[in-house]
């Protein structure tokens, strides 16, 4: 098949959670032959996007960066203000240069379809009527529920207007599209679409090959910017910290992710124990040091990678019942539940102190995510998918 890829980001493996998820669906499609044309946004780190993009072209996919114009998306935005229909993420996104070149590749080529990677850019192609293939990766109208909820004031308002338009928006791109796949059931039932189907996300194995743990070492990992990450880590350090190192006074917070929030420098700067690392060349191999991981979700939605990823490292990872939301791994064999502070300080210092636990969970973790989140296993059902809906193959 002929497929132009449309993103915000351009698909990588050590970035956000959605550039992983397109990362390894691009890969599959390529490797099974097909012909690939993505288009994507330049970022702010253009160094970072180039070597992304040579990676991808090595494997056989073609990559158009198009440069964001922020006078164009600032008018788009001022403009959506008086559109309800489309989200201010939608309109920020939308671009003459981005819709033109996907005009251009169509017009070029015989294309079989157009596969969108989450809703942002989805207001560029508007006008397309072949088939669409959309990847919401998660709710952003869940998210956004999450977030308005937990807000107060003005900014409270404004979350909720988007909440609203996102929550309408996403469920008409499924509708509309040929199909659409979403990693969560939870998130398939806030959107209710019958195009709409759930494909978790998958995880890479590291190998076996043992890095030495550093004692007490605790680690939380993730887009340091994204919302829900700075809620978690905030709600982390502020209700549970303190009493960590009253019964654990060596223990080391990482902090670890690209773009960490101005809130999340801070803690560095109140306390010694806590390290914030911004970007790492290699997100397991930092992971494989630790003998813990949290994931202290007070929102968001879709499937966390963080969790994933620690478990395929054998880390044992203490979640609330939000970071757990469709993975179904079983508290106490496979991970820790705890949703308040009390308990969330009581098990992460369980696994600290007591090897045997530690070594159990971390062990049973991995064992799931082999079993139930592999790359490979993930895309041949994504690939099943398509071929249901599309005669593909």
């Amino acid at each position: 098949m002929n497929i132009i890829v449309i993103s915000e980001q351009v698909p990588a493996k050590d970035r956000k959670g959605n550039q992983l998820v397109s990362y390894y669906r691009l890969l599959h499609l390529a490797k099974l032959g097909n012909q690939i044309q993505l288009v994507c946004f330049e970022g702010k780190n253009r160094n970072e996007d180039l070597k992304s993009k040579n990676k991808l072209q090595k494997k056989g996919i073609n990559v158009h960066f198009v440069k964001k114009n922020f006078l164009e998306s600032s008018f788009n935005l001022f403009k959506s203000i008086l559109s309800p229909n489309i989200p201010f993420q939608c309109a920020f996104y939308k671009s003459n240069k981005f819709t033109n070149k996907i005009k251009e590749l169509i017009n070029y080529s015989n294309i079989d379809m157009v596969y969108c990677i989450m809703i942002r850019v989805a207001s560029n192609i508007d006008w397309y009527k072949g088939k669409l293939v959309t990847e919401l990766i998660d709710s952003l109208g869940l998210n956004f529920k999450y977030r308005y909820l937990q807000s107060k004031g003005l900014k409270k308002f404004f979350l909720y207007q988007e909440y609203k338009r996102v929550s309408k928006y996403e469920k008409n791109l499924a509708n509309r599209s040929t199909c659409s796949f979403i990693t969560s059931n939870l998130d398939k039932k806030k959107i209710s679409s019958n195009n709409l189907e759930v494909i978790p996300n998958g995880v890479s194995l590291p190998t076996r090959k043992k890095i030495k743990k550093k004692k007490n070492t605790i680690i939380f990992t993730g887009n340091m910017f994204y919302q829900p990450n700075i809620e978690a880590i905030i709600w982390f350090v502020e209700n549970c910290w303190t009493n960590i190192l009253e019964k654990e006074p060596s223990s080391k917070l990482l902090i670890v992710g690209h773009d960490p929030h101005s809130k999340i420098l801070l803690f560095e700067k109140k306390f010694s124990s806590i390290k914030v690392t911004g970007s790492v060349p290699s997100i397991y191999n930092i992971i494989k040091t630790a003998s813990v991981a949290i994931a202290p979700m007070q929102s968001g939605s879709g499937m966390q990678n963080k969790i994933l990823e620690a478990m395929a490292c054998s880390v044992p990872i203490v979640t609330t019942t939000k970071g757990l939301g469709d993975i179904k791994a079983i508290n106490n064999r496979d991970l820790l539940i705890a949703d308040k502070p009390k308990k969330f300080i009581s098990m992460v210092v369980q696994l600290i102190q007591s090897k045997s636990k530690n070594y159990a969970i971390g062990s049973n973790g991995r064992k799931y995510v082999i079993k139930n989140h592999n790359w490979h296993k993930i895309n041949n059902r994504f690939i099943k998918k398509l071929k249901k809906y599309l005669s593909y193959g």
